[in-house]
């Protein structure tokens, strides 16, 4: 299994969490979307975050 590099984990956290807290503050706008987007994101993310400390 090919490792990620950590840096590309942190990125997509930090997009994530963006986008819940642009999603939240900007509700009446946008909707619900760009908060059910980033919590998706946000566990997906983080379901790929074994890979960054993966051998090999």
């Amino acid at each position: 299994m090919k490792r990620l590099p950590i840096w590309m984990v942190g990125l997509f956290l930090v997009l994530a969490a963006l986008l819940i807290v642009v999603g939240i503050v900007e509700i009446d706008h946008v909707g619900p979307v760009p908060v059910v987007l980033g919590v998706l994101w946000a566990l997906f993310t983080l379901a790929s975050a074994p890979r960054v400390f993966a051998e090999g």
